[in-house]
C-alpha cells in the first residue's frame, strides 16, 4: 500500500451501506491498517452497536453542553453528534489513513474547524459519497412511476430500505421509530445533492438491509462497492 498519510471521509444517507462497507473491509482487507475516531451519538444503540465501540452514546442534553473548545458538535435531523478534538489530535499523530463516517453536514464541520485544518497539513484528504441510486435512475423513476419530485423518488427507494433495516434490527414500528424511517426516507434526496462535490461517489444498490452483505467477500452492488472502496483506499 501506498505509505502517504490519508484521511478519508465516508459519507452517505442512511442506510446506503455505509456501516457494512467498514465491516466488509475489515474482513475481507485485514492487511489494510486503519482508525476510525468514535463519534458521540444522541440516538440510542442499535441491536448489533456497543458502546465505545460504535459510538459513544450520550443524551442529546450531554451532547449539546459538551465544550465547544474540545468537542464538534452538530445536529443532524433529529440527533446530535460530536467529535471529540483530542482524540483526532491523537489518531492524526499515530496513523497513516485515518477513515471518518460521517454525516456530510457534520463533515463540513469537521473539515472547516481550525485544529483540523492544522492536523489535516500533512494528510491527503479524500471524500467519498455513497449514494442509493444515481441521478440518471432517480430521474427515470419519476417519470416512470409518475412521482411528483426527485425527492419524493428518492424516499420511495429508501423508506422500504429503512424499514427492512428496522425490522433486522428487531424493533417495533413505533409511531416514533415510523416518524424518524420517514424523516431520513425524505432527507435522502438532500443528503445526495450534499455529495455533488465530493471527491468519489459510488452508487450502491444495495443497502444496509441488503443480504448480499452477509457474504464473504460481498456479492452484487455491495461486492462492486467495496472493490471500489478499497480501489480508492490504494491510489
Amino acid at each position: 500500500m501506498n505509505m502517504k498519510k490519508r484521511l478519508i471521509i465516508l459519507s452517505g444517507p442512511s442506510c446506503v451501506g455505509k456501516s457494512p462497507l467498514i465491516k466488509a473491509l475489515k474482513k475481507v482487507h485485514p492487511e489494510i491498517s486503519f482508525q476510525m475516531p468514535i463519534l458521540y451519538t444522541s440516538r440510542p444503540p442499535r441491536s448489533i452497536e456497543t458502546e465505545g465501540v460504535d459510538y459513544y452514546f450520550r443524551s442529546e442534553q450531554d451532547i449539546r453542553s459538551f465544550p465547544r473548545e474540545r468537542f464538534i458538535v452538530g445536529q443532524i435531523r433529529k440527533i446530535w453528534q460530536a467529535i471529540d478534538l483530542m482524540e483526532m489530535q491523537m489518531l492524526f499523530t499515530h496513523s497513516s489513513l485515518i477513515i471518518l463516517e460521517i454525516y456530510p453536514t457534520l463533515g463540513k464541520l469537521f473539515r472547516d474547524h481550525p485544529l483540523i485544518r492544522k492536523l489535516t497539513a500533512d494528510f491527503e484528504v479524500c471524500t467519498v459519497f455513497i449514494s442509493p441510486a444515481s441521478e440518471d435512475e432517480i430521474h427515470a423513476l419519476q417519470i416512470n412511476k409518475g412521482f411528483a419530485s426527485p425527492e419524493e423518488t428518492a424516499a420511495a427507494i429508501m423508506l422500504p430500505k429503512l424499514f427492512s433495516r428496522t425490522q433486522q434490527q428487531g424493533k417495533l414500528l413505533t409511531p416514533e421509530v415510523l416518524e424518524d424511517l420517514e424523516i431520513r426516507a425524505s432527507m435522502a434526496c438532500e443528503e445526495m445533492k450534499m455529495g455533488e462535490n465530493y471527491t468519489y461517489r459510488i452508487v450502491n444498490h444495495d443497502g444496509e438491509d441488503s443480504n448480499n452483505w452477509r457474504y464473504t467477500p460481498p456479492m452484487g452492488d455491495a461486492g462492486v462497492t467495496l472493490r471500489r472502496f478499497v480501489d480508492i483506499i490504494h491510489r
